[in-house]
């Protein structure tokens, strides 16, 4: 998804502040790993795996994973890659999963009869905006609009960003960054930044992410798009939290609804029924 490359964008100027600052790990320096080939299918690119050196001196893996809706088997594929490079690497690891938004069922474990796996998880969205803002972390801006009373601090975190020594490159990708992110909760929010940086973004590899050479009209079209994506996803995922395998034939309903506002009324439909039938029944009434 775009979110995780524009995550991966910012992770390339950002490493140590997004340990240390987000997700509370005492590090002194650390570096992306570019995930190598492997047979595996279930990789994805949300994983972000950095080695890292901690204060201590001692040096582990960090497994990072960026969620904006949950799935029951999230946690399996994640251990998986822990696996894969526990293996690999021979380090401890840690594995932290940051919840971008608010994401129905998220839990921090999985476990079953041989297994018991248990991760951190960062709720974005519970942090204070301005308490970033006070601090002048600029590598957590980009994420200001998630965070808790960050839209209306969205300006500030711009203009701390715009207005910086830092190089063009690492404004342009920290705005692209922060217009992506911002997508997440406001098409209009997003639009408004595109709007005014759009001069220094188109110099970021991730600015294609939101409509390279585009017009506003077609990146509206592109956010309502994404957003609507999204909510069907959060509601099959809440399908499948509360009856576990939801048919093809109702995927393939929801999946053809192009009205969000439709979707979300179904989303408390699926928290309110007491089966999959009296859903489908639900659902069969607000397509006709």
């Amino acid at each position: 998804m775009q979110y995780d490359i524009a995550s991966k964008v910012i992770l390339s100027h950002c490493r140590k502040a997004v340990l240390q600052e987000l997700c509370g790990l005492r590090v002194k320096d650390a570096e992306l790993i570019e995930v190598r080939p492997q047979e595996t299918a279930s990789l994805r690119r949300s994983d972000f795996v950095l080695k890292a050196l901690f204060e201590d001196g001692t040096e582990k893996m960090v497994l990072l994973e960026l969620i904006t809706a949950w799935k029951r088997y999230l946690p399996l594929r994640t251990l998986e890659t822990r696996c894969r490079h526990l293996l690999e690497e021979g380090l401890e690891i840690e594995t932290i999963m940051i919840e971008l938004r608010r994401c129905y069922g998220v839990k921090d474990y999985y476990h079953d009869n041989e297994v018991d796996f248990r991760y951190k998880v960062v709720k974005l969205y519970e942090m204070e905006a301005k308490e970033v803002l006070r601090k002048g972390v600029k590598c957590l801006y980009p994420f200001v609009p998630l965070m808790k009373g960050g839209s209306e601090l969205v300006e500030e975190a711009e203009r701390g960003i715009y207005e910086g020594e830092e190089s063009r490159a690492y404004k342009a990708d920290m705005l692209t960054g922060m217009t992506i992110m911002a997508g997440l909760v406001s098409e209009e929010m997003a639009l408004k930044l595109l709007t005014r940086r759009r001069d220094i973004m188109i110099e970021s590899a991730a600015y294609e992410l939101i409509g390279q050479e585009r017009y506003e009209a077609g990146m509206q079209q592109g956010l309502q798009q994404g957003l609507l994506l999204d909510a069907q996803e959060m509601l099959l995922n809440a399908l499948e939290e509360r009856f576990e395998i939801v048919p093809q034939a109702i995927v393939k309903k929801i999946k053809g609804i192009e009205d969000r506002e439709v979707i979300k009324g179904l989303f408390r439909v699926a928290l309110r029924s007491n089966s999959l039938e009296e859903f489908e029944s639900k659902l069969k009434r607000a397509m006709e």
